[in-house]
């Protein structure tokens, strides 16, 4: 949440001038250098609304073979600006098809850029391997750390994806962060070790019961004290409700379950949503027309991409150096 107030910056100078140089230093460790060329990641940064309003700014992280239109355009963007937050998306490389790490420099240096203009802390929505790289970004440049209140998932392989597990069987079958996505990968491994959660950043992880396909709720599910962690259900919120993987990016309950998290202190807690949000099929600005219609276009996206034309990769992209310290 939005707490950082110019009447607080000469007593934050203060105290940093007294405070002990390592602990500076390490809050302040930018980690690797970017490999990425700058301009690369400034064109994939977009943002819309007033980053200095009344909220945190959100960035929008997109998730396999998609981009930030199909993904955001339609749904969050329209929505978020309403309750006085500016948003950003990030279109990350090949559509989050090559390495998952590469895709990480570009929200990293969103996160930074977001906080620069706004002056505030950032919030990350992240769908499906969205929030695996904004998890990434948090472990491994420690910089961005505190400038990152919370971190919103929805649908995320955390600790592995059902669909990879049963498809990407051999060299050349799938895209290479598909391989990344499989339980017990290099990636997940190195991203997992030791504690879950970085920082003082707030991780709520959504999913879903009807997820069969793609994310299992226990793959989607992280571990991390409950004032830092908070991994929910939708049918915890509404029993019975039908929502897909895909179908979370625009869910009534899903959508009331993130601004809670966004609107709070801390994770979301289902216990503060009013359930009265369980009649409702859709999120605010979205049709069940209009999300049909987005829904056929992903899925014929999905079709060529996971054609045999579509990327391939011999395996799982090495662990960069600085995974492997």
């Amino acid at each position: 949440m939005r707490h950082r107030f110019p009447i607080l910056i000469g007593l934050l100078a203060l105290i940093a001038a007294v405070a002990p140089t390592t602990a500076s230093a390490k809050d302040h460790d930018p980690g690797p250098a970017l490999q990425t060329p700058p301009a690369a990641l400034e064109q994939a940064l977009k943002c819309t609304g007033d980053l200095r309003g009344p909220h945190d700014p959100v960035l929008l992280v997109h998730g396999t073979f998609a981009d930030s239109a199909i993904n955001w355009s339609w749904n969050y963007v329209e929505a978020l600006p309403t309750t006085g937050r500016g948003v950003c998306t990030v279109d990350l490389p090949d559509r989050s098809a090559g390495d998952a790490q590469v895709s990480s420099e570009y929200v990293v240096h969103a996160i930074r850029a977001i906080a620069h203009q706004s002056r505030s802390d950032v919030d990350v929505i992240g769908h499906s391997q969205g929030g695996l790289q904004a998890r990434w970004a948090l472990r491994w440049w420690p910089d961005i750390r505190g400038l990152v209140s919370d971190v919103v998932m929805f649908g995320t392989p955390n600790h592995g994806s059902a669909f990879p597990d049963a498809v990407c069987t051999g060299p050349f079958f799938c895209a290479a962060s598909l391989y990344q996505m499989q339980t017990g990968s290099a990636f997940l491994t190195a991203l997992n070790a030791g504690k879950e959660t970085v920082g003082n950043v707030s991780l709520t992880s959504i999913n879903s019961t009807d997820d069969q396909t793609f994310v299992l709720a226990s793959q989607s599910a992280l571990n991390g004290k409950p004032q830092r962690v908070s991994n929910v259900l939708v049918q915890d919120l509404c029993p019975g409700h039908v929502v897909d993987h895909v179908s979370l990016a625009f869910d009534g309950p899903t959508y009331a379950l993130a601004l809670d998290a966004l609107d709070h202190r801390g994770p979301a807690d289902p216990s503060r949503v009013d359930t009265a949000v369980c009649q409702t099929d859709t999120m605010p600005f979205v049709t069940r027309d209009e999300a049909n219609a987005k829904l056929f276009e992903y899925a014929s996206t999905l079709q060529q991409l996971l054609g045999p034309n579509g990327p391939k990769a011999e395996g799982e992209p090495p662990l960069k150096e600085y995974a492997n310290r």
